[in-house]
């Protein structure tokens, strides 16, 4: 005589049409589910299933703060969307040895679990509308209930169409309040929490989500993209992803006010002037960016034409990016001589560098117009200055066949601005001093 068995999928279904129509036995399905739906054939089937998502959002809705109920409902919605861990080559390597040992290769990681399938159950469950349940939750739960709203919320952040509708939804002002109120030992919780939020600020225009009638301040964003700059000291591998995500977020914030710039100065400096030295040239990048929009207030502008030996090994730092192999750091270092070559002392600084200005003529005769422009408009400021520092310039220029670059540089460019900037220094380097 066969002995019946019952699948796990066969148990969600029957889990699923308990909650569906017995108000009475929720507890019990939820229970059930939150187990059931570490499967992946399950997710799948709750995913797709627009009459569940809604009971389901509806349940912990009306869940009431730090019971089993609410806890059980956030499993379920943690288990839907969660992403498999990014590995490492090295991991990558040992997991396809484990694979081999294993049934000789026989077990393959499950493709629902895969990227595709993952961000399409993150889109079904944020349009049952469950992120303003989210956010009414997370005031009054458990820190335990937190992680997992804190999870959710990462999972949609990964998918950019959504960060526009997150932050519309209050998804902002959840993640920093959250990373304000959990204590500093929760770390796993307050990075997810800052990566998500820098995930977000990356895709959407600051003035959208802060300012005007809304409560929280820009500048409240600042700390925790700051704190995804340093290492993560839980982790066993250097994860550069947030550092990255981190900094392009406060290039986007950066663009905007003096009052956020000063923030991010105060929060960040020292360890942004460490990441345009990285490994990664990306990362690099991303830092030298998030400089260009600093230095064009005041107080960064400090920090490069004080006239002290730090100042000068910044901007010593700054003309060698801006003879980097990346193109976006170039233009970034451009952008950024830009505004400091106003400056007496950095005009000086970069005339006393042995190669300072061959760099920047370097720009002028890149085959990108952008850089020409950025590289052409650096070479004004330092020729056309007065007084002494000029008549350096001018001198230095000269003697690096500045001239014939200059006029190099008008042969090959097509735009206005970018040809009327060339010719205003090709001017003043013909004038006699």
């Amino acid at each position: 005589m066969s002995q019946a068995t019952t699948s796990i999928e066969d148990l969600s279904k029957r889990f699923k049409t308990v909650l569906l129509q017995d108000p009475y036995g929720r507890q019990s399905s939820i229970e059930g589910l939150a187990y059931s739906s570490l499967q992946p054939t399950v997710k799948e089937d709750l995913a797709k299933d627009k009459l569940f998502l809604a009971n389901l959002v509806m349940t912990l809705k009306e869940a009431t703060p730090k019971s089993p109920l609410t806890y059980g409902a956030l499993s379920i919605l943690v288990n839907l969307t969660r992403y498999q861990p990014v590995q490492t080559e090295e991991e990558k390597k040992m997991s396809q040895l484990q694979a081999y040992a294993n049934a000789a290769g026989k077990i393959k990681p499950n493709p629902l679990n895969g990227n595709d399938h993952v961000a399409e159950r993150c889109k079904r469950v944020f349009e049952a509308g469950v992120t303003p349940i989210l956010v009414t939750h997370s005031k009054n739960g458990s820190i335990a209930s937190l992680t997992q709203i804190l999870s959710i919320i990462y999972s949609f952040s990964a998918t950019p169409t959504l960060r526009g509708p997150l932050a519309q939804q209050g998804g902002v002002r959840l993640l920093i309040d959250s990373w304000n109120g959990l204590p500093a030992t929760e770390t796993s919780a307050r990075r997810i929490a800052a990566q998500a939020l820098a995930r977000i600020l990356i895709s959407t225009n600051p003035a959208l989500v802060f300012g005007g009638t809304r409560p929280t301040p820009q500048s409240g964003a600042v700390r925790p993209l700051a704190s995804l700059l340093a290492p993560d000291p839980a982790g066993d591998t250097r994860d550069l992803l947030p550092a990255f995500e981190a900094l392009m977020a406060l290039t986007n914030l950066a663009s905007t006010d003096d009052d956020t710039r000063r923030a991010i100065l105060r929060a960040a400096w020292p360890d942004v002037e460490e990441r345009m030295l990285s490994s990664n040239a990306r990362v690099t990048k991303a830092a030298v960016e998030l400089v260009c929009n600093l230095v064009q207030g005041a107080d960064a502008l400090a920090n490069y034409a004080d006239g002290s030996p730090q100042a000068a090994n910044r901007l010593h730092v700054l003309v060698a990016l801006a003879d980097a192999e990346d193109a976006g750091t170039r233009s970034a270092a451009g952008g950024a001589l830009a505004a400091l070559t106003a400056h007496e002392t950095v005009v000086r600084a970069i005339v006393a560098r042995p190669r300072g200005l061959e760099v920047v003529l370097g720009l002028c005769a890149d085959d990108d117009e952008d850089l020409r422009h950025r590289g052409a408009f650096v070479v004004y400021n330092l020729v056309a200055h007065e007084g002494e520092a000029g008549r350096l310039a001018r001198a230095k220029a000269r003697a690096e066949d500045g001239v014939a670059v200059l006029t190099e540089c008008v042969k090959k460019s097509r735009r206005a601005e970018v040809i009327e900037v060339v010719v205003q220094a090709l001017k003043v380097l013909l004038e006699e001093d």
